[in-house]
């Protein structure tokens, strides 16, 4: 039993990551061109595409994609709740969970994004080659690294802004996890 509730998590947890992949794509309007947005945009247009029809964007508020994002959480959240716990298969409660279980799906994806993209860049550094990758990486990260390194510019080489992103990240983490309790931990 544990396997499967490891297994659908972990399922859930990555369709989470790829719709909010696609979403901050769409936000920051990185380069549609680049191999890896061509594959997050074809994982998910055989569902957002149609969903498109029926529920318009307001503006620039992509509705459709926004409605997946919550509905894989909601689903998430249940699937959590039904096979790990005792709890009811539908709680009201639920429906504000699963913006918690976004909340902590962009935490998370961001933290990864921000570390891939230190490894890449001391790859690239050593290949001196662009890479598709890293051009991606930056067009995400650099949103959240320019502010604070207008505030704290790189020492020679060493760029500290990463690491000023990453230490917020664990703070607001650990202050969710002060908050939340047991249920930021088994999101």
């Amino acid at each position: 039993m544990t396997s499967l509730f490891f297994l659908g998590k972990t399922l859930l947890t990555v369709c989470l990551y790829i719709v909010i992949l696609r979403l901050w794509m769409q936000r920051v309007r990185v380069n549609y061109y680049n191999p890896f947005t061509q594959l997050i945009v074809r994982i998910t247009q055989p569902i957002i595409g149609p969903l498109r029809r029926v529920i318009p964007s307001i503006g620039r508020f992509d509705t459709a994609t926004w409605l997946v994002l919550y509905l894989i959480a909601l689903l998430k959240i249940i699937f959590i709740f039904s096979l790990g716990t005792t709890a009811p298969i539908w709680n009201v409660d639920y429906l504000l969970i699963a913006l918690l279980a976004i909340v902590q799906a962009v935490g998370t994806l961001l933290f990864w994004l921000l570390l891939f993209r230190a490894i890449l860049s001391w790859i690239m550094a050593l290949s001196q080659r662009p890479s598709y990758a890293d051009d991606l990486l930056a067009q995400l990260t650099e949103p959240l690294i320019a502010p604070i390194r207008r505030i704290i510019p790189p020492i020679g080489m060493i760029d500290l802004s990463f690491m000023v992103v990453v230490f917020i990240l664990f703070f607001l983490n650990m202050l969710a996890s002060e908050v939340f309790g047991l249920l930021w931990i088994i999101l």
